[in-house]
């Protein structure tokens, strides 16, 4: 029997219909590949029209009996209808409270056919927070909505791209506020949880874990501020003391050329910015967040929805792919904490 991932729409008025279509296209001859694809029929269909492509699905579901039907079944491609949207109505790049509900109930499907065991692995798309607003749901984003799904407070959010995988230590925060949630106890925190991860087959066990500092250094290698001396060396003696391989504080402009030569199994920056910035110069379109803290594997898109060059056929593919990619390979791996 096969094994699937299950890959969200995303926002509907967005980029991510066209992209998941245009990719599961790509990937249909792949062997093995088993994949469930949870959105709104209409939107799909509407794409396939004004793309000229041809839907590739091999079977239809509307809840959970007959997908589980289909996957004993065998196929490979199945399209889990979510939602129906009005397709009068619908228009590309503009985000509404209808595209908000189907883009909420697309994630939700998904993560409730993983987690009734007819999924292994999740592929997430942004949804836009202008839908999510005008659709009454008080959760922003992908994540919120995940660790709703899911009942979670574990989620925890890794950058990744070439040979760059960062954390941060603060998320969704102004570099104000941010500045004061480095503190010992936080970025020893960090650590210890970043270093638990190293069970999973996804990194380098034999390489250390690097500190940025969040400071520039003058010529004489002194920090040009006082968070590294009051918390970032402090927590990195502390958590070296305890057994643990981790370098730093490592200023930016050695950290990020240093861990793109994969000299490192994982970096932690002090904002997600950071991790953000480093991963785009690395790989701009096959950056991806990877998610650990939930009963199953993650790999999301990030950026935003792609509502300016919606239903044009001009997004990359190159994200996609890899993350189905990912997900496919990664779904029988030991991968959860």
């Amino acid at each position: 029997m096969l094994r699937y991932a299950v890959l969200s729409m995303g926002e509907a008025a967005g980029t991510s219909p066209e992209i998941i279509l245009r990719s599961v296209i790509a990937l249909s001859a792949t062997p093995g590949a088993g994949l469930i694809i949870a959105g709104d029929r209409g939107v799909f269909e509407r794409v396939a029209s004004d793309l000229s492509l041809v839907l590739p699905f091999t079977a239809y579901a509307e809840d959970l009996d007959s997908l589980r039907a289909a996957e004993e079944a065998g196929e490979r491609l199945i399209f889990l209808s979510s939602s129906s949207m009005d397709m009068e109505a619908f228009s590309y790049g503009c985000p509404t409270a209808e595209t908000g509900h189907a883009s909420y109930k697309a994630l939700e499907a998904a993560v409730d056919a993983i987690q009734n065991g007819l999924g292994q692995s999740l592929v997430t798309c942004p949804i836009s927070n202008a839908s999510l607003k005008e659709a009454g749901y008080a959760e922003k984003s992908v994540h919120e909505l995940l660790r709703k799904f899911a009942q979670t407070d574990r989620l925890i959010n890794m950058m990744t791209a070439g040979r760059i995988n960062a954390f941060g230590l603060t998320h969704r925060r102004s570099v104000r506020s941010a500045i004061d949630k480095i503190t010992r106890e936080n970025v020893i925190e960090a650590i210890i949880k970043i270093d638990a991860l190293k069970v999973s087959s996804y990194f380098e066990k034999d390489l250390p874990i690097a500190v940025g500092s969040l400071n520039p250094q003058d010529g004489d290698g002194n920090w040009l501020g006082t968070e590294e001396y009051d918390a970032i060396i402090p927590a990195v003696n502390i958590v070296k003391s305890l057994g643990m391989d981790v370098e730093g504080p490592i200023a930016a402009e050695e950290l990020f050329s240093r861990s793109a030569r994969g000299e490192f199994s994982a970096i932690l920056v002090m904002t997600a910015g950071e991790a953000f910035a480093a991963c785009g110069a690395a790989s701009p379109d096959e950056m991806l967040i990877v998610s650990w803290g939930l009963p199953f594997l993650r790999i999301g898109l990030p950026g935003d929805a792609g509502l300016r060059i919606a239903g044009r056929g001009e997004a990359s593919l190159r994200g996609m792919i890899r993350a189905v990619g990912e997900a496919l390979i990664l779904r029988d791996n030991s991968f959860m904490v």
